[in-house]
């Protein structure tokens, strides 16, 4: 493993780190206060939790795939994680702005944020950089 490899995983750690840390703010919040974010009528609290339960895996099986070396197996769980990070917009089409807290308008923009790094520290590699090459070229 090269230096630039380290460096590498440390930024995607990092991104990650923040990004779990939004989704368990956000998802906290979300359960909790339930009632007062808008959501379609179906949509049940315990299902906000269950959600973050059954995704969650994808980034931290993400990560290790990266770490292996595994890129498309990594990119394919950081993307279904990511996508739903930046999917926690759709609060929005359930109410209007002023129908949210400034505490609810944080951590659904922090969680959009981070998800957005996410996504562009996956194209970055995928696309830019070509991990995914490098490993079968050095072999």
């Amino acid at each position: 493993m090269n230096l630039e490899k380290n460096q590498l995983q440390t930024w995607l750690l990092i991104g990650l780190t923040l990004n779990l840390v939004a989704t368990i703010l956000h998802y906290t919040d979300n359960f909790i206060f339930f009632a007062k974010y808008p959501a379609p009528v179906w949509m049940h609290p315990h299902q906000v939790w269950m959600a973050w339960l059954i995704l969650a895996p994808f980034a931290v099986a993400g990560y290790i795939q990266y770490a292996k070396g595994n890129y498309w197996a990594a990119y394919l769980c950081l993307c279904i994680w990511a996508v739903t990070s930046v999917g926690g917009i759709a609060h929005y089409f359930f109410g209007s702005l002023s129908a949210f807290s400034v505490k609810m308008h944080i951590f659904i923009w922090f969680e959009e944020l981070t998800g957005w790094m996410l996504l562009g520290f996956i194209f970055w590699s995928g696309l830019i950089l070509k991990e995914w090459r490098k490993d079968r070229l050095l072999n």
